[in-house]
C-alpha cells in the first residue's frame, strides 16, 4: 500500500516479493522495511513480545532493522559500481524501499543521509530513459522514487535531485488512464519544486543569490524569463480543471462544521491514485502561493499579500489532512498531509485548529511510526506553546 499507489498492476505488492526469492538485496530491503514496521507499532506487542500473524516473531527488535539495513546499503554500494548491474531493475526497487526505511526511521539511523538516495541516483541515471518509456517494476520504481524525492526536497526546501529530463511525454493533457493522470500531477509538482529550489544540474533559482561570505540565499530581481515560467506553472491549473477527468472529483465532500468542532473538510475518492496524485497537485499550489516573484516585497500593499497568502496555504493544508483522514486506506496520504503541516503549520492562530494539525501528527506516528514528535515540538513552540506537554 505504501508503494502501490499509482500502480494499477501493483509491482512492487506482487512483483517484488517474488524477485527477492533470488536478490539478496532486495529480500534485505525488504526485511528492513518489514522489521522497522513491526517493531515501531504498538499494537503488534503484547508484553515485550511482537505478534504478527498469530505468531510470536522472537527474534525481532528494533535493532533487526538496523542490521538489515547495513546488509542491504553494503549489497548496494558494492554492486553500483558495475555497469551492468546498474541497469538491474531489482536494485532500483531494492534502493526504493531502502529509501522509503530511512525517511521513517531517522531516529535511529540518525540525521537523514539520503544515502538510499545516492544509490537511487546511481540506478536512475542508468534507468530512467527505459523506466519512462516502458512498464513493468523499472517503470514503477521509477515514479516511487520521483514522489519520495518530491516530499525530501519540499520538506527540506532544497533542490531537486532525480532526472525529469525523460518525463516529457507526460507533461500533456492528452486522453489517458487515471493512473498516467496521477503522474501527470506528480511531475507537474516536480516542476515546480524545480522553479522555487532549482536543481542540482540547474543551480540555485533565478530569483536567489547565495553570499560567498555567509552562504545565505538572498533575493535579487526577478527576470522576465522567470515570472513566463511561473505564469506556465500556474497555467497547469487551469488546464487541468478544465481538461482533467472527471474520476478525479470527489465521490462525496462535506465542509466541516466549525461549531461542532470540525475543522476539515470530507473529501472521499475512487483510487488512491486519485489521492496520491491530487495531494501533489496541493503541494504545487502552494509553493506557487507561496514562491510568487509578482507579490511586492515593500509597500503597504505587501502585508495584504502576505495575509492573503496565509489564508490561501492554510486553506490547502486543511484540505490535504481531510483528504489523507477521509482515504485512510491510502496511508501515505497522512505522509503528505505531515509534510505541509511541518512546513506551513506556523501560519496557523486558531487553537481548534491547531490541536487538529496536531492530532493527525500524532495519528502518523501512533499508527504508522513516522517520526513527527520533533515537528509537533516545533510547532509548539511557533504556536507560543511553552510548557504545554500533551494534546488537549
Amino acid at each position: 500500500m505504501q508503494f502501490d499507489l499509482c500502480d494499477g498492476e501493483r509491482h512492487f505488492a506482487c512483483t517484488v516479493p517474488l524477485r527477492a526469492r533470488t536478490c539478496p538485496p532486495l529480500l534485505n530491503a525488504i526485511y528492513t522495511a518489514s522489521a522497522r514496521h513491526l517493531s515501531r507499532i504498538k499494537k503488534y506487542y503484547h508484553g515485550n513480545q511482537i505478534h504478527y500473524g498469530g505468531k510470536v516473531l522472537q527474534d525481532l527488535t528494533p535493532e533487526t532493522a538496523i542490521h538489515y539495513h547495513n546488509e542491504c546499503i553494503a549489497n548496494l554500494m558494492a554492486l553500483s559500481d558495475h555497469s551492468g548491474e546498474a541497469q538491474d531493475e531489482n536494485l532500483l526497487a531494492a534502493a526504493v524501499i531502502l529509501r522509503f526505511y530511512e525517511e521513517v526511521d531517522m531516529p535511529s539511523v540518525g540525521e537523514d543521509t539520503e544515502s538510499a538516495l545516492r544509490g537511487i541516483q546511481i540506478f536512475l541515471d542508468a534507468q530512467a530513459p527505459s523506466a519512462v518509456a516502458g512498464f513493468g517494476l523499472r517503470h514503477a520504481a521509477y515514479w516511487i522514487a520521483l514522489r519520495q524525492e518530491i516530499i525530501t526536497a519540499f520538506s527540506k526546501q532544497r533542490p531537486f535531485r532525480l532526472p525529469l529530463g525523460p518525463c516529457e511525454p507526460y507533461r500533456s493533457f492528452e486522453p489517458a488512464d487515471d493512473y498516467v493522470w496521477a503522474d501527470r500531477l506528480v511531475i507537474h509538482c516536480a516542476d515546480v519544486l524545480q522553479y522555487c529550489f532549482g536543481s542540482e544540474e540547474e543551480g540555485t533559482p533565478q530569483d536567489q543569490h547565495q553570499s560567498s561570505s555567509t552562504g545565505v540565499l538572498h533575493p535579487i530581481p526577478v527576470t522576465d524569463m522567470r515570472i513566463a515560467r511561473y505564469d506556465e506553472l500556474v497555467l497547469f491549473e487551469t488546464l487541468w480543471t478544465e481538461l482533467g477527468p472527471p474520476s478525479f472529483k470527489p465521490i462525496y465532500t462535506h465542509e466541516p462544521d466549525h461549531s461542532r468542532g470540525e475543522v476539515f473538510p470530507e473529501l472521499w475518492y475512487l483510487n488512491n491514485c486519485h489521492v496520491a496524485g491530487l495531494q501533489f497537485f496541493e503541494l504545487a499550489r502552494i509553493l506557487l502561493v507561496v514562491y510568487n516573484p509578482k507579490l511586492p516585497r515593500l509597500g503597504p500593499s505587501q502585508r495584504t499579500a502576505m495575509r492573503s497568502v496565509d489564508r490561501k496555504v492554510r486553506s490547502m493544508v486543511l484540505r490535504l489532512c481531510g483528504m489523507a483522514l477521509s482515504n485512510q486506506h491510502s496511508p501515505p496520504g497522512l505522509v503528505t498531509a505531515s509534510v505541509a503541516i511541518g512546513m506551513c503549520g506556523d501560519r496557523f492562530t486558531d487553537r481548534l485548529e491547531q490541536d487538529a494539525l496536531l492530532g493527525v501528527l500524532t495519528k502518523l506516528k501512533d499508527e504508522h511510526a513516522y517520526p513527527t514528535t520533533s515537528m509537533q515540538e516545533l510547532l509548539k513552540g511557533a504556536w507560543g506553546w511553552d510548557g504545554y506537554d500533551g494534546l488537549g
